[in-house]
């Protein structure tokens, strides 16, 4: 089990983040990374200070306003990973019913073939009491 320092989770969740952005999915990511998807779950719930947020401190410090509240611009970041996580998901459930509706048709298809040839075998063969 290979244990990464913090400094590293964060560049890994950056790069993460960039592959989402850019359309790749979920288990692309993962490969790229070279982690798990449970792993990067559970990067991804991490308390793990922001870059972001140092420099926000350092200004403080500085008695020098921040630009703008963190919190908005992450909640702009995490509504933007939802969407596109809300559009592959989408895609993989339609793909899902699409799979489906063929195989129900495939079955529908089987079992009416196996019923006329039954049916087809009797009228050749004659009632079956009779024999």
């Amino acid at each position: 089990m290979k244990k990464h320092s913090h400094e590293e989770i964060l560049l890994k969740l950056a790069r993460a983040d960039e592959l989402a952005r850019a359309g790749n999915s979920q288990v692309d990511v993962c490969k790229a990374l070279g982690v798990s998807v449970m792993t990067l779950h559970r990067w991804r719930k991490l308390p793990l200070p922001k870059p972001e947020a140092h420099i926000l401190r350092h200004r403080a410090d500085d008695r020098e306003p921040p630009a703008s509240p963190p919190a908005i611009e992450e909640m702009r970041h995490v509504l933007e990973e939802l969407k596109l996580e809300n559009q592959r998901l989408r895609k993989i459930v339609t793909d899902l019913l699409l799979e489906k509706m063929r195989l129900e048709e495939a079955a529908v298809t089987a079992s009416s073939r196996q019923s006329g040839k039954q049916g087809t075998l009797q009228a050749l063969l004659g009632p079956a009491d009779s024999r």
